[in-house]
């Protein structure tokens, strides 16, 4: 999917519902959101069983990660659950690269989580670092630089840098 399409696939939600919220946005879209144990390196997943959508998080996350991976299976229930019907789509690692779905779905995650205008404000007007940015905005550093290297994509005149895609193994 094009880059444009995956943005207007976040900002669709955030405007529909009122929020930034994944956990009220999954609500509001009859997605099941469940916290379980003895997950073990599983970050969290995304599943369809007899017609019901759920999400999966691991409880040892903390609130910010759980955010972000809610954020993120969400942009699975919207734009891959054929994939899903053929099997769960589990989450070891965040901002895999390498898997399209997986890029999707981190796009999709950083345009409900992250509002463009505020990124952009805290970049242009407070010349903050992506690492000050992710405190700020209660997230990870690499949804940021994924922010900000998709923005750079479009045509901001943004310098793209450097992210771990295996940081959360």
């Amino acid at each position: 999917m094009q880059s444009d399409k995956l943005i207007m696939v976040g900002e669709r939600l955030v405007k529909k519902y009122g929020t930034r919220n994944p956990f009220e946005i999954a609500e509001c879209l009859g997605i099941i959101v469940k916290e379980c144990p003895d997950f073990g390196p599983l970050k969290g997943m995304y599943t369809i069983i007899k017609r019901n959508r759920f999400i999966l998080l691991n409880d040892t996350l903390d609130d910010d990660m759980k955010r972000i991976v809610c954020a993120h299976e969400i942009g699975h229930d919207q734009l891959h659950r054929d994939i899903v019907k053929r099997g769960v789509m589990k989450e070891f690692t965040l901002y895999d690269m390498k898997s399209k779905p997986e890029y999707e779905a981190n796009i999709v995650c950083s345009e409900i989580l992250l509002d463009t205008e505020e990124v952009l404000t805290h970049i242009y007007e407070d010349h903050y670092t992506a690492e000050e940015i992710a405190q700020i905005m209660h997230t990870d550093i690499n949804l940021v630089v994924l922010k900000v290297a998709h923005l750079s994509a479009l045509g901001y005149g943004l310098n793209r840098q450097d992210y771990k895609s295996d940081f959360l193994k």
